[in-house]
């Protein structure tokens, strides 16, 4: 095809369905893009489009050209940008999706350094606990905890683990006594989280001779918000079991103390998920590269 300009002038008449609209968005005289579709259609030997003196419409040729070709005209205006952005500092807008209670505690802790190290990048940061479409709602990274949702067409690039810490206040401890094992957890006041998705309180998890083992426990309060459990474990109500992530400060300042560590069950892994592409983006490259250099802030406090 001689001209890929006479293409993407077709695709712009075809979604403004109008030669007048599609000028002023290219920057065109009328007559300029009224002779690129003619020359458009005589080099492909058909009729792409009805035109009246009120409208513009696809023929049926015309919507299978435009169905083939503006997918392909976004890919390279896509790898375009890619290529261009490859050459310079990461720069842009750059969307990340986080878990509500991790970019509060850690996302908008750790923007900062970040944003001093990529100033050229701007950062949309949208804190959500539902598996976001990257595709669909224009997210360039999801930072996700645990199982991953279905990711085709998603690269998942594992950044680091995060542990369960089982924890209460020192204060609570000393008089409550400290649990030795899982299965004192029965004498104390257990502080439940419940999942909003099934209703139910959620399991704790311990490693006992080997094998990891789930456990129901009780107490006189069940929160459906973890960091409020958090809040509530610091104000002395309780044993909770929580990610490590939201136990760090409070067990580096001495607010929590851990309990069970030698029972604590495997750490779940924390991932970034971003688009399968060609290319990946300079500013998906150093936001990952970046998170992954922050292991140690977010979780070296919970580990012993």
């Amino acid at each position: 095809m001689k001209s890929l300009t006479n293409v993407t002038t077709f695709i712009q008449v075809a979604e403004s369905q109008s030669f007048v609209q599609a000028a002023n968005a290219l920057g065109l005289s009328p007559p300029a893009v009224s002779k690129a579709i003619a020359k458009l259609e005589a080099e492909l030997g058909v009729k792409l489009l009805h035109r009246t003196t009120r409208s513009v419409s696809l023929t049926p040729e015309g919507e299978r050209f435009y169905e083939g070709m503006a997918p392909l005209m976004q890919e390279m205006a896509a790898l375009t940008t890619e290529l261009t952005e490859s050459l310079s500092q990461p720069q842009g807008r750059l969307k990340v999706s986080m878990g509500a209670a991790y970019g509060r505690i850690w996302g908008t802790r750790l923007m900062p350094d970040f944003l001093r190290q990529y100033p050229q990048i701007a950062v949309e940061l949208s804190l959500d606990d539902r598996d976001v479409d990257l595709a669909a709602e224009g997210v360039d990274v999801a930072l996700r905890i645990g199982a991953l949702p279905d990711s085709a067409n998603l690269i998942a690039r594992p950044l680091f683990t995060d542990p369960l810490i089982t924890c209460a206040t020192p204060t609570y401890l000393e008089q409550a006594g400290y649990p030795g094992h899982p299965d004192d957890l029965e004498h104390y006041n257990c502080l439940n989280f419940r999942n909003r998705k099934t209703g139910r309180p959620m399991p704790w998890f311990f490693t006992i001779a080997g094998q990891v083992e789930r456990r129901q426990v009780n107490g006189n309060l069940t929160i459906d918000d973890g960091e409020a459990v958090g809040r509530s474990a610091i104000a002395g109500s309780g044993i909770s079991q929580m990610p490590g992530y939201m136990a760090a400060e409070a067990l580096e300042k001495g607010l929590l103390q851990e309990v069970l560590w030698e029972y604590r069950p495997p750490a779940v892994p924390i991932t970034a998920l971003y688009l399968e592409r060609r290319l990946v983006s300079p500013r998906i490259r150093a936001f990952i590269d970046f998170m992954v250099q922050q292991r140690h802030l977010t979780n070296s406090a919970s580990h012993r």
